[in-house]
């Protein structure tokens, strides 16, 4: 259901909606105007203020309805025909019973707006001009921002002569601070004083960010209501948001008047768009400044908002150009020995100088460095885990604990943190830090108290604007946008040499990886056409024994015997490099199997009752289903138990155990043994190719382990051992 024009406007603003008032369809106008308004088609008079009659022989009721063409004479009345709905008239001087006035005409919201104020001629236009050339060279001047608004005080209250002239710049919060101030010598000082956002809220603001000037001629007068052609103007309210005239909300008028002021002139300070601040004017008497003036100090504050931003983009840019030098001199550390930690945070130049941090640290590859005043790598660790929740890649606060609700313990080193992540998984960060800055703020009266309200819960504003001091705390100080930009440029360069980095390593890895099956195609073309030469040196010693070995001495003797134990040898070597190449080059094929018969099928195949009779083997039947290549982990499992059984052979109650068991809640299938066991330290050794622990009392290439290895490696599992010398050793493992 949709709201009336009524609806939109309180009978009474309450602290509930003071924030919505529609200042903008009062419907009445300051007392020194006059208003007509009507249809810019037919030229009806729609809308009137109830004090025109004192501008025409007729009363209210006579003018609305009729024709503003012939209410106004010629050539006024023709220059209204030619009004733009974009902008406002040109002003037109005229004269009405003998006094001058400034006829001021837009269309605004389907309504063609005219209003008429007093006007004196400049008594030297000349000079006016000068003394207007002189102000304007004189804010050229500046470049220094506290400086120009000193200037910009000191020339627009020279110039327009109000008691009191202040620079009131709005900060993060719309809460408002006195930067600069110029003012008769009696009236106290109201610089650096703050005022909240309620002051001005935000109705307000949008409209002077739209109007871009605006006088209040006498606070203590009574505004003129406003006529309307048919019913209650409220009931069809008319849009003053661009008007001249357009009278204050009686809350503002109350807040003046509390503060003794007689009239005001307010203009807009606009950088980029946005509403930067005000320059504020004060009277204590009433004051009307004509719609001239109005515009030349529109004009000034334009100027002096040019001003602004010239000279905010010309310390952007120092800063920027010094933030890409330092930058340059942070990548080529880095380059130099590709290690970003270091390059970073070590040296002359560091991270910490693109901004105005006090501490920085880089979280990199599971490793923190930090630079300057920065947190413990635990409290890093646990901001970066609360920062990944936020959507954005980069988190900008300059209140961590309240816009986060960390501990008060990282207000020293942490109340402002700025942090971009290096990539999507948010596992890589640069992070930097400013402290707390507790400092006293000095109020124009309670800020906790901005209104008052009476019995009818009817606002009003504050009556008191004493001094009141408040220590702030919690906070550090802002991030500028050159801070950021220099962040973010810097993250870019470090996610290029990342990038750069891994592009390198994957071509390596690539050729590595073609080495390693070239080199695994060779031991398996070499191993394969080894076995028709060995069986040739086997098979002529095996002759030389039968038919001569009794004609041979003891060394003789001894010789042949060495050759054809080691034909044996190396055909067994021959076997198991057969075996590990044939494992690398396989393809694996996965499925559900049953792991306790794939043991007892194992046991059985090594014929383990007739060669190993001693030796005790149990078999836990409930073990859960594996799943992987059936083939590959009967291979595994009869590797692992062919170990088990040779390191045993020697005990003298020989056991074997093979199991299920849960550790650091990942499940292994186990093969435990009571044997020689081994040192512990020399755990990754026993799985390198052609690595053993023993002598030649116990048989074995040294390749069976690290075939188990591979073959868990291929189902992305994971496999270890836990041994102890003279204790026995348990092989896990898992299929991934």
């Amino acid at each position: 259901m949709s709201e009336g024009p009524s609806s939109l406007y309180p009978q009474e603003v309450s602290l509930t909606n003071c924030d919505k008032e529609p200042i903008h369809i009062l419907g009445k106008i300051q007392s020194h105007g006059y208003l007509l308004a009507c249809d810019p088609g037919s030229y009806k008079i729609t809308y009137c203020s109830e004090n025109i009659d004192q501008l025409f022989d007729k009363n209210v009721e006579e003018i609305l309805g009729s024709q503003i063409t012939d209410l106004l004479t010629n050539p006024t009345a023709e220059i209204l025909k030619a009004v733009d709905s974009s902008e406002k008239m040109s002003p037109v001087q005229l004269e009405i019973n003998g006094i001058s006035y400034l006829l001021i005409a837009h269309i605004n919201e389907g309504n063609l707006v005219v209003e008429l104020e007093p006007f004196e001629n400049p008594s030297d236009p000349f000079k006016y001009q000068d003394q207007l050339s002189e102000v304007v060279a004189k804010l050229n001047s500046v470049t220094d921002e506290q400086k120009m608004c000193d200037i910009t005080a000191d020339l627009i209250k020279d110039f327009f002569d109000y008691d009191r002239v202040m620079i009131y710049r709005f900060d993060e919060n719309w809460d408002g601070v006195v930067v600069s101030e110029a003012r008769e010598e009696h009236l106290e000082s109201w610089l650096g004083l703050r005022y909240p956002a309620s002051d001005i809220p935000q109705q307000a603001r949008k409209l002077f960010l739209r109007q871009g000037v605006r006088i209040i001629a006498d606070v203590k007068s009574e505004p003129v209501s406003i006529q309307a052609l048919s019913g209650d103007e409220r009931d069809n309210p008319i849009d003053l948001s661009i008007s001249e005239t357009r009278a204050s909300s009686p809350v503002h008028i109350e807040y003046l008047e509390n503060m003794n002021v007689g009239a005001t002139l307010t203009a807009a300070i606009i950088s980029k768009g946005n509403l930067w601040g005000l320059i504020a004017c004060h009277h204590y008497s009433p004051k009307l400044v004509n719609y001239y003036q109005r515009q030349s100090c529109k004009f000034l504050t334009q100027v002096f908002s040019s001003q602004l931003v010239l000279s905010k983009a010309n310390v952007l840019l120092r800063k920027v150009n010094r933030a890409a030098v330092l930058r340059s001199k942070l990548l080529e550390k880095i380059s130099k020995d590709w290690n970003i930690h270091k390059g970073l945070t070590k040296g002359e130049a560091t991270m910490l100088d693109i901004t105005e941090a006090t501490g920085a640290a880089v979280m990199l590859d599971d490793r923190i460095a930090t630079v300057g005043k920065a947190p413990s790598e635990e409290d890093i660790c646990g901001l970066v885990e609360l920062l990944k929740q936020d959507k954005e890649d980069w988190i900008v606060t300059a209140n961590l604990c309240e816009s986060h609700k960390v501990s008060d313990s990282l207000k020293s080193y942490a109340s402002g943190v700025l942090c971009l992540f290096l990539s999507a998984a948010k596992k890589s960060a640069l992070i930097w830090f400013k402290p707390e800055k507790i400092e006293t703020v000095t109020w124009a009266g309670n800020p906790e108290k901005p209104v008052a309200v009476d019995e009818n819960q009817r606002i009003s504003p504050r009556k008191s604007f004493d001094k009141w001091s408040v220590e702030q705390s919690g906070k550090s100080d802002p991030w500028y946008d050159y801070e950021i930009a220099a962040a973010k440029a810097l993250k870019e360069n470090i996610s290029e040499i990342i990038l750069e980095k891994y592009e390198e390593v994957k071509e390596l890895n690539t050729l590595l990886r073609n080495a390693y099956e070239d080199l695994e195609t060779f031991s398996y073309s070499v191993a394969h056409d080894l076995r028709a030469p060995l069986r040739g040196i086997d098979g002529f010693a095996q002759i030389l024994k039968e038919d001569y070995f009794e004609q041979l001495d003891d060394f003789g003797k001894s010789s042949i015997a060495t050759i054809i134990n080691s034909s044996v040898k190396m055909n067994q070597l021959i076997d198991d490099i057969l075996e590990f190449s044939k494992v690398s080059q396989s393809e694996i094929r996965k499925d559900n199997f049953s792991m306790a018969e794939l043991v007892q099928e194992t046991v059985g195949f090594l014929h383990i009752e007739q060669d190993f009779p001693n030796t005790k083997i149990t078999i836990d039947k409930s073990m859960p289903q594996a799943y992987g290549d059936r083939k590959m982990v009967l291979q595994l499992m009869q590797n692992l138990l062919t170990n088990a059984l040779k390191y045993t052979k020697n005990e003298q109650a020989p056991l074997i155990e093979i199991g299920h068991t849960v550790r650091d809640q990942m499940d292994y299938f186990f093969v435990k043994d009571n044997g020689i066991g081994f040192d512990q330290k020399h755990e990754r050794r026993i799985f390198k190719l052609f690595s053993r622990l023993v002598g030649d009392e116990y048989v074995g290439s040294g390749i069976g382990l690290t075939i188990s290895q591979r073959i868990v490696k291929k189902h992305n599992g994971e496999i270890k051992v836990i041994s102890e010398a003279g204790k026995g050793s348990t092989f896990l493992f898992n299929l991934g």
